[in-house]
């Protein structure tokens, strides 16, 4: 990293001296395991209640962790989630809508600031929107994007067993080194993510008997691909147990985002902001942490300053994330007034891009600047298959106020930070992401909602 760049990142952490320092590493620095899940629905995994055994590996991770109930997405597609991952910003402040995209290098990410501590840092990715061309990759020291660039046959991209394979051959060389030197090692497995491809002797299981609906027949073949990728993260985390790495190292298992099978008229994602799009699995495993469930809602945003906390580093002052840590400890996680999961979703259309705002009890769906907009009382309704924004006015105004309130401080933090930059999308790369359902918005499918 250049040293005009490392102090700029170390005044944004309020940390550097007059000597231009980075700040200690903690004495007793835990490694960090980031596993992200592309496409992959909360409730499509055991742990989460799904009766199908997509999940044998992670279900067994799960019961020794933290696993948060209820965790939100920032967005329902995998840039705007993965930046808001990565810096703990909501999109109103990092600015990346669009597939062109690149989230600008002002934005401290969490490999930068452990980078800054001490901490060697590498990731291995396989999708698009991970990459180095949209500003993800910043402070990782050693990347491996090979597998991001899909073929247009969409049969080459398997790749949950190459990022398991390079992963551990990571781990591998960290024990072998020796070294005290931290680590943090951030996998993204693309493989649940559509075209959905069959897995021979894992999705036979999964077929539903019976003529099939075509959304039964993708979900089926999804839930393959759920058992496929959940086979290799397993392979994974027994790699970490038997190289002696899992004692001191923080694992985090989560999602970019969830995926549609007619649940409410449309398939995919990115055209959508109810629960089976935007809710996420997040779990937390660490040394002396206990296995618990938490309820009290999490978002994406809350991972950056949960990392920080538990690593002993300083917090980022200002970010819409809070930290975690306290529910993982058993304690109470108090919320503010007015706290709430914000959703923010354009489309360059202003009629029909979309933001949600999203409670204990309530999710509010607007399409456009001026609605319409839903209303779902989760308590009675957690399928938000009812919009009762009719027979609850004051709810409706009471959130909506709320999520323009959460709106407005984005845009204002965005301030601080320079905007984020268009790449030009080349004809195959457009073609590639035409062929995994990136060919154009389609949030007009809302209209036709139950």
């Amino acid at each position: 990293m250049p040293t005009s760049r490392l102090t700029i990142l170390l005044g944004c952490l309020g940390l550097a001296t007059c000597g231009g320092e980075p700040p200690p590493a903690p004495a007793n620095p835990l490694n960090v395991l980031l596993i992200s899940l592309d496409t992959q629905r909360a409730d499509r995994l055991g742990f989460y209640g799904y009766a199908r055994p997509t999940s044998p590996s992670l279900d067994a991770f799960a019961a020794g962790a933290v696993v948060f109930e209820e965790a939100e997405a920032m967005a329902p597609w995998t840039l705007p989630s993965m930046a808001s991952i990565m810096t703990g910003e909501v999109t109103s402040t990092h600015g990346c809508w669009n597939y062109g995209s690149v989230l600008d290098d002002s934005f401290p990410t969490l490999a930068e600031l452990l980078l800054a501590a001490g901490y060697d840092t590498a990731c291995v990715v396989s999708h698009l929107f991970t990459t180095s061309r949209h500003g993800l990759q910043q402070g990782f020291v050693h990347t491996d994007d090979t597998y991001a660039y899909p073929e247009i046959d969409p049969a080459q991209n398997v790749t949950s067993q190459v990022i398991t394979d390079k992963g551990l051959r990571f781990l591998e060389h960290k024990q072998a080194a020796g070294r005290d030197e931290p680590w943090l090692l951030w996998l993204h497995y693309f493989d649940p993510h559509r075209e959905y491809m069959p897995h021979a002797g894992v999705s036979e299981q999964f077929v539903t008997p019976g003529e099939r609906a075509d959304a039964v027949k993708l979900g089926d073949v999804y839930d393959g691909e759920v058992r496929y990728t959940d086979d290799h993260v397993g392979r994974l985390l027994a790699g970490l147990e038997a190289l002696g790495l899992a004692d001191d190292t923080l694992v985090v298992v989560l999602a970019d985002h969830g995926e549609e099978f007619h649940d409410h008229g449309g398939l995919g994602h990115g055209h959508s902001l109810h629960r089976e799009v935007m809710r996420v699995p997040l779990v937390f495993r660490a040394p002396g942490l206990a296995p618990r469930r938490v309820r009290e809602l999490a978002r994406q945003v809350d991972v950056l300053p949960t990392v920080l906390e538990l690593l002993g580093l300083p917090a980022r002052p200002g970010i819409p994330g809070r930290s975690l840590a306290p529910a993982l400890r058993g304690e109470p996680l108090p919320a503010p007034a007015g706290f709430g999961a914000l959703a923010e979703h354009d489309n360059h259309d202003p009629s029909t891009r979309l933001d949600g705002w999203r409670t204990e009890r309530y999710r509010l769906i607007r399409v456009g600047d001026e609605g319409p907009v839903r209303l779902y009382d989760l308590a009675q309704d957690p399928g938000e298959l009812r919009d009762v924004a009719a027979q609850q006015p004051d709810a409706v105004a009471r959130l909506l106020a709320e999520m323009e309130a959460a709106k407005e401080a984005g845009r204002k933090r965005a301030e601080l930070f320079g905007l984020a930059r268009q790449t030009t999308l080349t004809p195959g790369v457009q073609e590639a992401l035409d062929k995994l359902g990136y060919g154009g918005g389609d949030a007009d499918e809302l209209e036709n909602e139950h």
